[in-house]
């Protein structure tokens, strides 16, 4: 990222503090492109802030140091739109002030959309973080102890998220069609994953005469 804005660095440092990624701030574009030069990255972030016009935007775009494979992240201003119009090789755009989950799902977009999947195996909503890989969950960077059906009931409804699920849905879904228990296996599971990851903000909502569902994070516009 290229930027000398504290709560754009912030914000990056905030979604991408986990290690999966690896996260280069630098306050000038020339340092920005030195970095480059030692480590070509797979994403670009450029605060449009820092003084480009138009002319050096469109040199920044042409830049040697950008690799093919170099996918790049404007953030702009509504002023700042037309130096970023049609026919800007860029991945996306993002507008101030946005927090760190906006700022990860564009970049995670952009990644996917080049062909680049690191994440494929980590689901993210806020401070939590369930990594399907290793079979952990983390809220804000610490491990939360859940039980085998608790980690699964959770990743399940991670991997919806909006869509309601009845419970009896949700016992064949996480404890298989030949599970005999009732129906508030399902409530008592929620009940404490909930005392588990929910101490700052709310991942499971309640569905009145349905069931459950994994909050929705609202769609950058």
């Amino acid at each position: 990222m290229v930027s000398d804005s504290r709560a754009f660095i912030d914000a990056a440092e905030a979604a991408f503090r986990d290690d999966v990624y690896q996260l280069r701030c630098e306050p000038t574009l020339e340092r920005g492109l030195l970095a480059m030069r030692d480590d070509p990255p797979r994403l670009f972030c450029v605060d449009l802030n820092i003084g480009l016009t138009m002319g050096g935007f469109a040199a920044l775009m042409r830049d040697p140091q950008f690799e093919a494979d170099t996918s790049l992240l404007a953030i702009a201003t509504p002023m700042q739109f037309h130096l970023v119009g049609a026919g800007v090789p860029i991945g996306d755009v993002i507008v101030p002030p946005f927090d760190p989950d906006e700022l990860r799902l564009r970049a995670e977009r952009i990644l996917g959309s080049a062909g680049e999947a690191p994440e494929t195996g980590l689901l993210r909503r806020g401070e939590l973080a369930i990594d399907q890989d290793r079979y952990t969950v983390r809220l804000g960077g610490e491990v939360v102890d859940l039980t085998y059906k608790e980690y699964e009931l959770l990743r399940f409804l991670a991997l919806n998220p909006g869509k309601a699920f009845t419970r009896e849905m949700l016992l064949n879904q996480v404890w298989g069609y030949d599970y005999y228990g009732g129906s508030r296996t399902v409530d008592v599971h929620v009940r404490r994953i909930r005392a588990k990851v929910e101490q700052h903000e709310p991942y499971i909502e309640t569905v009145r005469n349905v069931g459950y569902r994994f909050v929705e994070m609202n769609p950058p516009l």
